[in-house]
């Protein structure tokens, strides 16, 4: 995965940014909404409260309580004193375990779990199988949408029947073509999405 506008959060591999990627992700993986909240920042840094509201349709009080919540966790910050404080965050990348048992909690999870309070298949998959499975489908959606993998052959990896797999990754091709469309992944597909699907995310991305 590449990340071309904004740093990992444990980029210099100390100890402290490790455990700060730990702490922020496992509190924004309890969380559907503070997760959308942080995906908005990350597509569109910098921004403000306003367009984030705007963006994802929230009241006020709730944009400055997520956002709050958010720079409590140290992933975002005020980056200008202007009339409207510019917002920017770190992408969150997590490694957990090795060789091949190793996954990787990254910015394309959290889209992902932030995505299921809005849609209904991730949030049917999400109390099925739970947010780990989660992050298994989102693997395999980006290995059927660069050829390497059938949605039968999705299904098997998860270990659900075909109907349900076809499900979530449809849910989830979109969010991870927009991540594509961001700059934030560089993923190649053999199989396209189309524009429609990646309006109907969540999620806006506004710099083209």
């Amino acid at each position: 995965m590449v990340v071309t506008n904004a740093p990992a959060a444990n980029e210099n591999g100390s100890k402290e940014g490790t455990a700060r990627s730990f702490i922020a992700a496992s509190e924004i993986l309890v969380n559907p909404d503070i997760a959308r909240v942080y995906t908005d920042i990350l597509l569109n840094q910098p921004t403000t409260n306003s367009s984030i509201e705007r963006r994802l349709d929230l009241a006020g009080s709730t944009t400055s309580m997520r956002v709050g919540k958010l720079k409590n966790l140290d992933i975002v910050e005020d980056v200008s004193s202007g009339k409207e404080s510019q917002l920017r965050t770190d992408s969150l990348f997590l490694p957990v375990g090795e060789g091949e048992t190793r996954i990787l909690f990254d910015p394309l999870t959290i889209a992902a779990y932030g995505a299921s309070g809005e849609v209904s298949e991730i949030e049917l998959f999400v109390d099925r199988h739970g947010k780990a499975k989660l992050l298994m489908a989102v693997e395999q959606t980006r290995a059927y949408l660069s050829g390497e993998v059938t949605r039968r052959g999705a299904a098997d990896r998860l270990n659900v029947d075909e109907i349900e797999a076809i499900s979530i990754t449809q849910a989830l091709e979109p969010i991870i073509a927009l991540f594509v469309k961001a700059g934030l992944i560089d993923d190649s597909f053999e199989h396209d999405v189309h524009d429609r699907k990646i309006r109907n995310t969540p999620y806006v991305f506004e710099q083209e």
